[in-house]
């Protein structure tokens, strides 16, 4: 069973024991409220003739049940809990795919996933330099647009220092607390993801980190152009990774200290030509001295 598989489980698991919880309390009302137990029971009897199509007045045992609950005192959403997740109704599949309550579940159950740190948006742009501090304006722009269909890839490039990861981590984090899932890596880890992926994944127990960098609503690559370039994985994964997200259209940030023709001699130009489309990427240039340093 894999982390997807245990995600649909545990949802299921927790409708069902909802579902028994509010089960119990309607029993427990039944058992003591004589008033109730006699309107429902007149509710049934009426529900049975409906069903035979014989002469009955379900409408009216229908109110008086209302009412008998009212008086009672019982919370509808305690004897009839609402499922938590509206998309799937709790059953962690829609047209045969994991819902996005089940992607969530497994990204955010592995620390692992949220490599940056978490940043404060509004703490972060203060303390900006002043070379990126625009670029705070359009991603507050790309962050309120992110259901409206905008441009999906956000592309910071330029001198090290400049305050590209701290803006890369403060948009995860603003777009985590709208309630979307966000995978934060380095360049180094993705590089280290895709090599485990490579290797291990028909290993027993084997932890699948690759795929929600695919699956997850936001994701964040940090420092592109600092891996190793590993035959056969960096280049390729890499490509597996933004063309999907590129084609399904998903948020990608990117940060990277390479000039746009220093992107293309490292990862060609399929990548490229994905990273910087004008339909689909906002891109940047930061051009400034080290913040660290100076």
């Amino acid at each position: 069973m894999n982390a997807y598989q245990r995600a649909v489980k545990e949802i299921t698991d927790e409708r069902r024991a909802d579902l028994d919880a509010g089960l119990a309390v309607w029993r427990e009302a039944l058992h003591t409220n004589k008033e109730l137990r006699e309107a429902y029971k007149i509710y049934q009897d009426e529900a049975v003739k409906k069903a035979q199509k014989q002469q009955n007045s379900i409408e009216i045992a229908r109110k008086n049940l209302k009412n008998a609950v009212f008086a009672a005192k019982l919370d509808r959403n305690v004897i009839e809990p609402p499922c938590r997740c509206k998309l799937c109704n709790d059953t962690g599949i829609i047209n045969g795919k994991y819902c996005k309550c089940v992607i969530k579940r497994v990204i955010n159950s592995e620390s692992e996933n949220l490599v940056l740190p978490q940043t404060d948006f509004t703490e972060a742009q203060k303390t900006a330099p002043k070379a990126i501090s625009k670029v705070y304006g359009a991603a507050r722009k790309y962050i309120d647009e992110y259901q409206s269909g905008a441009k999906p890839f956000f592309i910071i490039a330029g001198s090290s220092g400049t305050g590209k990861t701290v803006l890369a981590s403060a948009i995860a984090t603003e777009f985590m607390k709208n309630g979307a899932s966000a995978v934060t890596v380095s360049a180094f880890d993705f590089v280290k993801r895709a090599k485990d992926y490579h290797t291990q994944f028909a290993i027993d127990n084997y932890n699948d980190l690759f795929t929600p960098m695919l699956d997850c609503d936001v994701l964040v690559i940090d420092d592109l152009g600092t891996e190793t370039m590993l035959k056969n994985i960096t280049r390729e994964y890499l490509y597996t990774v933004i063309n999907e997200r590129w084609l399904r259209k998903k948020h990608t940030v990117v940060t990277t200290n390479l000039k746009p023709e220093a992107l293309i001699d490292r990862y060609g130009e399929a990548i490229f030509s994905r990273l910087c489309d004008k339909s689909v990427a906002n891109s940047f240039m930061v051009i400034a001295q080290n913040a660290r340093i100076k």
